[in-house]
This record gives C-alpha cells, sequence and structure tokens, in this order.
C-alpha cells in the first residue's frame, strides 16, 4: 500500500511537472532576450508580446546577418514584427525587410529558439535566446488597449481606431525604477492627455482625448455631407525598448497618426534615462566640452556614406534640406554606440522617411564623456 501511495505521488508530481512545462503563454509580456545565431552573433532584443503579435528591437552585437540591402550595422538595433501563436511558435522580420528572418519557438517562459534566416539564398543559423536581466536593466508590465469609435450609430459608420502600447516598470524595492523612471515614462507616453502614476489611467486619457478630436472634428462635417468619402482617423502609439542594460534606459514612443489626406505622420520620439540618478539624458549630459562640431561632421559624413554620396557633393544637391547634420536631441543610447533620429520634416522631405543615423563606440569614443557611455 506504502509502494502503491508512493508511486501515485510520483505520478502526479511528474504530471504536474510536465503540465507546468506545457505552460500558458501570457497574451502580454516583455522579454529582454540575450543569446546567439551561429557560434559568433550575440544578439541583443527587446521582445514584446501582445496577443498574437510580437513587436521587438533588435542588435546584432557583431557582424553577421543580411537584409536584403546589405550586412546589419553591428549594434544598430532593428524594428522587428511578426507573430507567435498558441504554441509559441514566432516569427520575426525586419521592419521594411524580408531578412533576416527569426523563427522558432518559445520553450518557456523566457527560452526561444529556432533559427535565423539570413538572406534569401535559404542559409540559417542556430538561433537561441534567453531571458536575462542584470544589474542595472528593468522589468516591465506591459498595458495594451485597442479600441474603434463609431462616428455616427450606423453600421457601416466611419470609425476612429485607436491601438496604444505602454511598458510599465514592475515593483521595486528601488525608489528610481518604482518611482522615478515610471513617472517619466507615463509623462512622456501621456503627451499632456493625462497626468497620473496608473498605466490605465494614462491610456484611458489618451483614448479620450482621441475620441474627443475625432467626433468634434468629423461629426458635422458627415451631416453635412454623409457621402463626401471615409472619415476615418487612426491613431498608433506604442512604446519600444532599444537599450535596457548597463544602468541605461532608452526607448522611444512610436506615434502614427492619420487624420485623413494623403497620408498619415509617424514620429519617433526617444528618451534617455540613467537608471543610478534617474535623470533624462540630454546631449549636453553626453557631449565632452567643445566636441559638438567634430559630431555635427561625423554625422554628415555617416549620412553620405548611408546613401552613397561622395563627398564633395553636397547634402541639398541631394534633396536634403541642410548640408550639415548636426546632433540633435531626439538620440538613443546603446553599449555598442549612440544613435540619432530624424523625423520626417527634420532634415529631408516626408518621401525620404525618418533618417536612423547610428554612430559606432568606437566611432565616438572620443567625443562622449566616459561616465555616460560606459564604452
Amino acid at each position: 500500500m506504502k509502494l502503491l501511495k508512493a508511486t501515485m505521488t510520483c505520478f502526479c508530481l511528474c504530471f504536474m511537472t510536465g503540465a507546468m512545462a506545457q505552460m500558458t503563454i501570457p497574451k502580454k509580456a516583455y522579454w529582454h532576450l540575450e543569446g546567439t545565431a551561429g557560434k559568433n552573433i550575440g544578439i541583443s532584443v527587446n521582445l514584446v508580446k501582445l496577443n498574437d503579435s510580437l513587436y521587438a528591437n533588435c542588435a546584432f552585437t557583431t557582424p553577421g546577418p543580411r537584409n536584403l540591402s546589405g550586412t546589419l550595422e553591428p549594434g544598430k538595433p532593428y524594428d522587428f514584427s511578426g507573430r507567435i501563436d498558441a504554441k509559441g511558435n514566432f516569427q520575426l522580420k525586419p521592419f521594411g525587410n524580408d531578412y533576416p528572418v527569426l523563427k522558432g519557438q518559445l520553450l518557456n517562459t523566457g527560452t526561444f529558439r529556432g533559427e535565423c534566416e539570413e538572406s534569401k539564398d535559404g542559409k540559417a543559423l542556430h538561433l537561441e535566446l534567453s531571458e536575462v536581466y542584470k544589474a542595472g536593466s528593468v522589468q516591465f508590465n506591459v498595458y495594451f488597449r485597442q479600441e474603434a469609435v463609431r462616428l455616427v450609430k450606423k453600421t457601416k459608420s466611419p470609425e476612429g481606431n485607436v491601438r496604444m502600447a505602454l511598458l510599465a516598470p514592475m515593483e521595486s524595492g528601488n525608489a528610481v525604477i518604482s518611482d522615478t523612471l515610471r513617472k517619466i515614462i507615463l509623462k512622456v507616453f501621456g503627451n499632456s492627455a493625462y497626468s497620473g502614476n496608473n498605466p490605465d489611467s494614462v491610456i484611458s486619457g489618451n483614448f479620450r482625448v482621441f475620441k474627443s478630436d475625432y467626433l468634434s472634428g468629423n461629426e458635422d462635417l458627415y451631416r453635412q455631407m454623409p457621402d463626401a468619402g471615409a472619415l476615418n482617423w487612426e491613431l498608433l502609439r506604442y512604446m519600444h525598448i532599444v537599450c535596457n542594460e548597463n544602468y541605461i534606459l532608452s526607448f522611444y514612443i512610436l506615434n502614427y497618426a492619420y487624420t485623413g489626406g494623403a497620408h498619415g505622420l509617424e514620429n519617433l520620439d526617444f528618451t534617455t534615462v540613467d537608471l543610478k540618478s534617474g535623470k533624462v539624458l540630454n546631449l549636453e549630459d553626453l557631449l565632452a566640452d567643445g566636441r559638438k562640431q567634430d559630431l555635427t561632421r561625423l554625422l554628415t559624413r555617416k549620412l553620405k556614406l548611408m546613401n552613397k554620396i561622395p563627398d564633395n557633393q553636397k547634402l541639398t544637391d541631394n534633396g536634403y534640406f541642410t548640408d550639415e547634420i548636426q546632433p540633435n536631441e531626439n538620440f538613443y543610447l546603446t553599449p555598442w554606440g549612440i544613435g540619432f533620429l530624424y523625423n520626417h520634416y527634420d532634415i529631408a522631405p516626408y518621401s525620404f522617411g525618418a533618417t536612423d543615423i547610428f554612430l559606432s563606440a568606437d566611432e565616438v569614443r572620443t567625443l562622449i564623456r566616459p561616465f555616460i557611455s560606459g564604452f
């Protein structure tokens, strides 16, 4: 009898262990992942799951994978997006390109395993990513809202569609993380629509502002010209993490708004926080004294290199608004370098898109204050 009980106990434990292994994948989650593609290509990933959708910022920390434009810059964070099913099977592709493709399966709450397809020639590298939070990094909860506002109470009424994803720090004994950083993120994300310490309330405040603007801006027009065409608006506001390590958090809020016309308008607004002090860093905090013009020359030269513009040609002769690319406050930091993001119309026409100029740690080592760069 005792042997039977022991056997049954063992069976139950094994069954429970197996059941736990087949985990329930959370609907919303954030992972900071590190790992490799193949033997020598390091990868750092900040991944967000929203139901069956994924979006990520991936940096390949050593030369390796390619997209259709050539080899990706080592250390530069790239936007990826994709899907994940109920069994944890996932696929991620870079925004605007078909390669490299990251695909495989979520094996447990923090291990992604599969392959990295480098290019269309079919070459694939073994991919292994694990959730890692070293000292100087932050864990996040994810808050998401998707909702439609009907302009009038009709089945085929025009709609305003909203999707918002906000990441807020998990509770921590560190006041800089649980209080200061939380307030910074909610203030930036709130975009003056709502000020408070509750992420759901901040999202709701943004939604109320959108709803009010949509209805007040279109109700009268619809009554006057009900057949004038679709009066559909769209708002996307997603928070992306590009760096979460070495006591530096760099993130951006992607804002996309369509309110009629030929196209919508997208902006990426970056914020970088020193997690030791809780200070939002600006360019003055980073630049060594008297080196702004050196950084301007470096950014200008890098932009020409990116677009295969000869050094002796002016940028204005190639469609840009200026011949010198000066550093702006819309920057991000990573352990591998610093990037400056110029949104539509900042330095070029809308058709050029946003411009992301990444400078490696080696390129800016003498320009950035050592106590901040960590290079």
